[in-house]
């Protein structure tokens, strides 16, 4: 029972110091499928702001964020505009999950793309 108490209370205090320093400014800067890509991931307390640039494209989205275990999951805000999402700086895909890979980088799961914090 007391190892059990003991383990509760590092994961409270782990969770706890990964959400701390998580926030901060990130970058990744490659190739991709074959082409140039550039992503830039901002942290703050309440929110997130996601771009890349790619040959003919530098979407964005804000959105907010929220951590379960060893993931990040981001969820950009609803755009109403109609003109905003038919522009090429709207970003199509509106959810990302991100590994969280000690407190300076973090894996874009289903890109297998590694962002590192500047």
């Amino acid at each position: 029972m007391r190892k059990l108490g003991i383990f509760c209370l590092s994961f409270v205090i782990c969770s706890c110091t990964t959400k701390k320093n998580i926030y901060g400014n990130y970058q990744y800067k490659g190739v991709s499928n074959g082409f140039p890509k550039e992503y830039n991931l901002s942290i703050r307390k309440d929110s997130f702001d996601i771009s890349y640039k790619s040959q003919d494209a530098k979407p964005n989205c804000v959105g907010s964020w929220e951590i379960f275990q060893d993931t990040l999951y981001l969820r950009c805000n609803k755009e109403n505009i109609v003109t905003n999402i038919l522009s090429n700086g709207y970003m199509n895909k509106r959810n990302y999950k991100l590994k969280i890979i000690g407190d300076q980088k973090f894996k874009i799961i289903e890109e297998n793309i590694i962002l590192i914090k500047k």
